[in-house]
């Protein structure tokens, strides 16, 4: 090769890596295109200002994120209390002396709460029990009396109440199954009868129970139907009998698709976040990617861990937090619903370890703010987040990013209001597709869907394409019913083309042109 051409290629080639440079700082300055959520404060807002001895934790969001039910303890009992939003108006609405309280849950109108008050001495087997109330306190009633139930768990509509029930011999404990009942507390039914299984959790749509089960040495997700049938059970590794590998905390995605859970079934003894199908196909950690980089930047950590997932209201976004326990540090993060794009929320800089601990963690149905538990120096306090984004950077002729002044509010993001959609279809089975993105089958009841105006697609094999527009409105359930028209196949006759007739005299020409060509070789015969 001529010396000037080598020149020309090694400048050609140093051009190219210029290029490629460029293109990477300005990928990884701009990332995917999607905003940013931020950290735009945080606050205690119970407990913190308590006496010593008296502890506030386990809050719960109602429907429109104007109230945070939460249990406050002493030494000797635990109570019920609600406060606003901004932690102002404390209300204590129970006022036991020698009781504590296990569980709370807001009904999904936010008119009432579910609760489970027993007895940490020991003394009543049967003092746990489940108790609804209005959210002022007032018209108290007990639901189970003759077993010992907990977990409470009301249905989308607010018409039942599952929870786990623990039956009891002479004292003895023989059997903890999920129970159904009414609101009201009629209609008691049992779902389950394997023993061992805690927890259940309603799906969106009503139609399914997700819980797990300590029936055999490794805790597994199932899912059955509301009426206790279909049962399936998501798998999971085990290599030995001794190989502990436990799936916890089921938690449903709004739009019921997805289930988010916590498992050790990648490395026993420390947990991480997982994403699976409805259908309990597909597992996928969405924390395994991140674990090798934060356990190198934190020298202190002894056993690194993902808890306490929690969905954004749009389903776009998951809420977590990590740390290690032996450390006794934790974060809170966020991440993309796919695993992608972590951001630490708080503490705010990524050096910083919170040394206590976060758990219970909560997403405000406006999306505006994320609520959790705060363990820190022998002491529960109730802290809260509040959430805003930063703004999708836009590229500049000179591929440098505008520098962010000041994030706008979370509210462009995340959805202020939300409606319910009901999707019915004739002949039923048919996919559903809003704004282009798969949702399930008819029919199917969709909750937590964004206000305003729809584009809904039905399609089925066999049958036309189904196409509306329909408008959602905060807090109300809109009806589609669509009646799907099939496909019209035409009858196709093959048809036999006619005969072209031959042209006058055709047949005689031919005689004449084949008496012609043999002639024509007799007398090349005769020559030879």
């Amino acid at each position: 090769m001529p010396k000037n051409e080598g020149g020309k290629d090694k400048t050609m080639l140093k051009r190219v890596l210029v290029i490629l440079g460029l293109a990477c700082i300005v990928s990884s300055s701009f990332g995917l295109a999607s905003a940013t959520i931020t950290n735009e404060g945080f606050d205690y807002i119970a407990g913190h200002m308590a006496g010593y001895g008296t502890n506030a934790y386990s809050p719960m969001w109602n429907h429109n994120s104007t109230q945070i039910a939460y249990i406050q303890s002493n030494t000797k009992s635990s109570d019920v209390w609600v406060m606003d939003a901004d932690g102002k108006n404390k209300t204590q609405l129970t006022t036991y002396v020698d009781l504590k309280v296990t569980g709370i849950e807001w009904s999904p109108d936010g008119t009432q709460i579910a609760y489970s008050p027993h007895d940490p001495t020991g003394r009543s087997v049967y003092s746990t029990n489940i108790w609804v109330m209005d959210t002022d306190g007032s018209n108290k009633t007990q639901l189970t009396t003759d077993r010992w139930g907990y977990y409470p768990d009301w249905s989308p509509t607010g018409t039942q109440i599952a929870y786990s029930v623990r039956n009891l011999a002479g004292g003895q404990e023989y059997s903890n199954d999920v129970w159904v009942m009414d609101a009201d507390g009629s209609n008691k039914t049992q779902l389950t009868s394997s023993g061992n299984i805690y927890k259940p959790v309603w799906s969106p749509d009503g139609t399914e129970i997700a819980y797990v089960s300590y029936a055999t040495a490794n805790p597994s997700i199932r899912i059955m139907d509301s009426d206790g049938s279909s049962t399936r059970q998501l798998d999971r590794p085990r290599l030995t009998s001794i190989d502990y590998r436990y799936d916890e905390d089921p938690n449903w995605s709004p739009d019921g698709t997805k289930i988010l859970f916590i498992s050790q079934r990648d490395r026993p003894g420390n947990w991480d976040i997982w994403v699976v199908t409805s259908y309990l196909n597909n597992p996928k950690s969405l924390t395994e990617q991140t674990r090798a980089h934060e356990t190198r930047r934190y020298a202190d950590v002894s056993a690194y861990s993902y808890t306490n997932p929690t969905w954004s209201p749009n389903g776009t976004e998951i809420a977590f937090t990590s740390g290690s326990s032996g450390a006794g540090t934790r974060v809170i993060s966020v991440m993309d619903a796919d695993g992608s794009n972590k951001v630490q929320l708080y503490p705010e800089e990524e050096v910083i370890l919170f040394k206590g601990y976060f758990s219970d963690l909560g997403w405000s149905p406006d999306g505006t703010k994320l609520i959790f538990s705060v363990e820190k120096d022998q002491r529960n306090s109730i802290g809260i987040l509040k959430l805003g984004e930063s703004p999708i950077p836009t590229a500049t002729p000179s591929a440098i990013p505008t520098p962010v002044s000041s994030p706008t509010p979370a509210t462009t993001l995340l959805t202020q209001a939300v409606g319910h959609l009901d999707v019915a279809s004739t002949p039923a089975g048919a996919e559903i597709y809003i704004d282009g993105d798969y949702k399930g089958v008819s029919p199917l009841s969709i909750a937590n869907v964004s206000t305003g105006n729809h584009s809904l697609r039905l399609t089925m094999t066999g049958y036309e394409n189904w196409t509306a527009t329909k408008v959602v409105k905060a807090n109300e359930t809109s009806s589609v019913s669509a009646t799907l028209s099939e496909i019209q196949t035409a009858t196709f006759t093959p048809s036999v083309p006619a005969e072209t007739p031959s042209p006058p005299g055709y047949e005689a020409i031919v005689a004449i042109a084949g008496l012609l060509t043999v002639a024509y070789f007799l007398r090349r015969h005769e020559k030879h």
